[in-house]
């Protein structure tokens, strides 16, 4: 007889039940992590790329396609010149329509028609063509940053944005006698749209604002938590915005109130940086960025694929036509597509 008795294996039982339970917790976590990636997983696309030549090996900020004949590239280097350059032949070969007062690079393209014109770059400096660009009017604004973006209603009511460093940043309208009114802030402002002469959307660094007044006033929407860089609206409705650490937005009410289609940049999901956002319609539209960063969706936004082969260019602009569109960016690249 034992007086004392051998205890209950308890340990051990309360081992085996230990490891049955983290073996239960590890195959739970492999299979949610199984689903989670399953479900992130994006169609792969493949367009049809042709590399044009442009005629230059700075960088080109923007392109703009009137049709499909007739389109616009404009860049250059940011201290020592500006360019813009102009295809009447679907961009096989391409025009320089710089002149000497391009003395530093151009960020922006806006079009009224074949033939007037604007395009806006560093130091403040804005140009207008009445002659689909053989010629450019030189205009210097009262403030010395960069214009991103501008857009005008007719040839003599636009409006413009700009700055730098994340924390400098001012919008223009335009005025009597060419002259330009500046308000400065202390956000930067990277891209502008006007529905008309009052309704208007400007976005930037953690913010997008909307006007009702013609800019006299601008409204904080529920947009936050990136850098806003670029927007296309295909109709005075349905627009979308992309901030530059991949975050994708979406409004259907003339920009007072956005949809988050997409987080910025998180773990377990792909690192994406955009810098052109352009829709053909409410449902078909691209999303470039860098590292040949190129997405499309089918579907207004609910869906996106990543064109599994588009050159490995830092993208900057785009622009759509009938069948397709065209990509800028750095080193003077430009690439047509087919879709």
């Amino acid at each position: 007889m034992q007086l004392f008795p051998n205890p209950p294996k308890v340990n051990h039982i309360l081992k085996r039940k230990n490891f049955s339970a983290l073996r239960l917790l590890l195959i739970i976590t492999h299979y949610s992590l199984f689903i989670f990636f399953s479900s992130c997983q994006k169609e792969k696309t493949t367009l049809s790329f042709t590399e044009l030549t442009s005629g230059t090996s700075d960088d080109l900020n923007d392109i703009l396609f009137l049709n499909d004949s007739i389109g616009y590239a404009c860049g250059g280097l940011r201290y020592d010149k500006g360019d813009i350059l102009k295809t009447v032949d679907g961009g096989f070969t391409w025009i320089d329509q710089s002149d000497s007062n391009m003395s530093k690079a151009l960020y922006k393209l806006n079009f009224l028609s074949h033939d007037t014109g604007f395009c806006c770059g560093y130091d403040g400096k804005i140009f207008r063509t009445y002659d689909g660009g053989a010629n450019w009017k030189y205009f210097q604004t009262n403030y010395y940053l960069p214009i991103r973006s501008m857009f005008m209603l007719n040839f003599s009511q636009g409006f413009a944005c700009g700055g730098t460093g994340f924390k400098h940043g001012y919008q223009l309208q335009s005025g009597s006698d060419d002259k330009w009114l500046v308000d400065t802030s202390d956000v930067e402002y990277r891209d502008v749209f006007f529905f008309d002469n009052l309704n208007g959307v400007m976005c930037g660094y953690g913010l997008i604002l909307h006007t009702t007044d013609g800019g006299e006033n601008w409204t904080y929407t529920n947009a936050k938590q990136d850098f806003f860089v670029a927007m296309s609206f295909p109709t005075n409705e349905t627009g979308y915005a992309v901030g530059y650490t991949g975050s994708i937005w979406k409004t259907t009410d003339a920009g007072e109130t956005w949809e988050r289609l997409r987080n910025s940049n998180i773990l377990f999901q792909p690192q994406w940086y955009f810098n052109a956002v352009e829709f053909r319609d409410e449902n078909v539209g691209y999303i470039a960025g860098e590292h040949g960063c190129l997405l499309k969706t089918n579907d207004g936004g609910e869906h996106w694929n990543r064109i599994d082969n588009s050159p490995d260019v830092e993208w900057l602009g785009i622009s759509l036509v009938s069948d397709g569109g065209f990509l800028c960016g750095t080193g003077g690249t430009i690439y047509r597509f087919l879709d």
